[in-house]
């Protein structure tokens, strides 16, 4: 039965990803192109360390992503079902997590719940961002694995250093996930804070092994990681409160990303309820001993950790809700769970609860989410890009400059026919607090050999409302001013063309 259930939530989490990826939701935006783009960079002899431009973020996706791109060259949906491939096997190991908690039945349900994640969270899984939903893979699993310990005082050796790899490799993938695994760590750290030989060294040493390029790279960069990615705007406290009332209700499904709530008046009351199972879980789990507090730590300590990194503020898409997710949705599986407990009907305990409750998770956090902000299939949500790559490649142009949303998704479903440089403010500005980056340069490469190339070469590609002819590098005249795909173009009015 479980088996057959388990298909079911998997094909229906499917479904709705393929639903998505055929609205205007499923366009490819610049960061997810940068992902394919630095996978071709590796296919041609390049070997980066974390993302380009950036002091921070490993670039695992793209690796992966190289024996595709190798055999079938440049797809926009297989680069985008990619994360979903680290969503799946979260949700795998979801359930192996969580039914040491709550037992078969309601581990499926923790499982379906990551599989088929509500509002933002579920858009969020069909976007190729580099690390998320690796780091989404990597949390599961490190808080598996130190279960395994706090549990066997024995200490396995394979399991110590599979927690100590997984809480240096979550680091390493981006910094964020440090909110969750140093609360996770603090309880093995407590447990056995005299084992220096069974865990300190091999756990300590196997975090320290996995980050070791990104130790080499920032000694050659003068540790460039030590510093946040964005000037502070707004205190700690302001991030705190915001991840409460626009990051969640927005990951959960529901608020939309513009802020309204999907429910209308009674919005709050299912919020509130949906927040109360949530700590009533961490209480059990805190009851628990040390395996719940594995889980029960990171739900509570991740929220004041990452309203210390001075970029968390930007709440629009939900996507910071990822790093305290999977702790959140055990804590609620508990909650739910102990509640139907305190019915004392058994049946309804082992079975019939979990599948109503899996009925009112879609129903209620994922289908009116669906329904308010994608609910149309276009034919390719992709056409406006491929528009201008058809009049580029048409007019034989090999280079063009712009708007950094624009530039790495024409670079990427050109096949790289067309390479790219971002231009103007504030794509391609400099960090002032790291001058030896700019924002926006994601593939320096590619950057300085298009902004090498002739001005008469080089089309210049703009969004509606944000033409900046000041960085055209020929006088406004001699360019044709030619609307393309949602987008506009400056092509220079002598280009060499070259012949077939």
């Amino acid at each position: 039965m479980l088996l057959v259930g388990a298909v079911i939530v998997w094909l229906f989490g499917l479904l709705i990803r393929v639903h998505l990826l055929r609205t205007p939701l499923g366009s490819l935006n610049a960061d997810e192109a940068y992902t394919g783009l630095q996978a071709m960079s590796i296919l041609n002899g390049e070997l980066p360390v974390i993302m380009g431009g950036a002091g921070y973020t490993a670039i695992f996706d793209s690796y992966f992503f190289v024996p595709f791109v190798w055999i079938f060259g440049a797809h926009v949906v297989p680069l985008k079902l990619l994360s979903s491939l680290w969503w799946a096997g979260a949700a795998l190991l979801m359930y192996w997590l969580a039914k040491r908690f709550v037992g078969r039945s309601w581990g499926l349900l923790a499982a379906s719940m990551v599989w088929v994640a509500p509002g933002a969270l579920m858009l969020l899984s069909t976007r190729a961002y580099e690390a998320y939903g690796l780091g989404l893979l990597v949390s599961v699993l490190t808080a598996f694995a130190t279960i395994r310990i706090v549990a066997d005082h024995e200490l396995p050796r394979r399991w110590v250093m599979l927690a100590g790899a997984g809480a240096g490799l979550a680091f390493y993938l981006h910094p964020m996930f440090i909110a969750v695994a140093l609360p996770m760590m603090m309880v093995p750290c407590w447990i056995h804070r005299r084992e220096i030989r069974r865990w300190w060294i091999p756990a300590a040493g196997s975090a320290i092994f996995v980050n070791v390029p990104l130790l080499l790279w920032n000694v050659r960069n003068s540790w460039p990681s030590l510093s946040q990615p964005a000037p502070s705007t707004e205190s700690a406290p302001t991030r705190f409160v915001r991840f409460f009332t626009g990051l969640l209700p927005r990951s959960f499904g529901l608020r939309n990303p513009g802020g309204e709530w999907i429910w209308g008046s009674i919005s709050l009351v299912i919020y509130v309820m949906f927040l109360g199972l949530i700590v009533w879980g961490v209480v059990e789990l805190l009851r628990r001993g040390a395996r719940g507090l594995v889980i029960a730590l990171p739900a509570i300590f991740c929220w004041p950790i990452l309203s210390l990194f001075s970029n968390m503020g930007f709440v629009t898409d939900g996507r910071y809700a990822i790093v305290g997710f999977p702790f959140l949705i055990i804590a609620l599986v508990v909650g739910v769970r102990s509640l139907v407990v305190l019915m004392k009907r058994p049946q309804l305990t082992s079975f019939i609860a979990p599948v109503i409750a899996g009925v009112l998770w879609v129903g209620i956090f994922l289908i009116p989410w669906v329904r308010d902000n994608a609910p149309d299939v276009v034919d390719d949500p992709n056409a406006n890009v491929q528009a201008i790559v058809d009049v580029l490649v048409a007019d034989n142009y090999e280079f063009a400059a712009g708007n950094y949303w624009l530039t790495l998704p024409i670079e990427y479903q050109s096949d790289r026919q067309v390479l790219t440089a971002v231009a103007g403010h504030p794509w391609g500005a400099v960090f002032p607090w790291q001058p030896q980056f700019r924002w926006g340069v994601r593939l320096p490469q590619t950057q300085s050999e298009v902004m090498a190339a002739a001005p008469s070469e080089v089309a210049y590609v703009f969004l509606p409302d944000d033409e900046q002819v000041d960085i055209l590098r020929l006088p406004i005249e001699e360019y044709e001013r030619r609307e393309v795909g949602g987008a506009v173009l400056y092509l220079p009015l002598v280009h060499s063309v070259v012949p077939e």
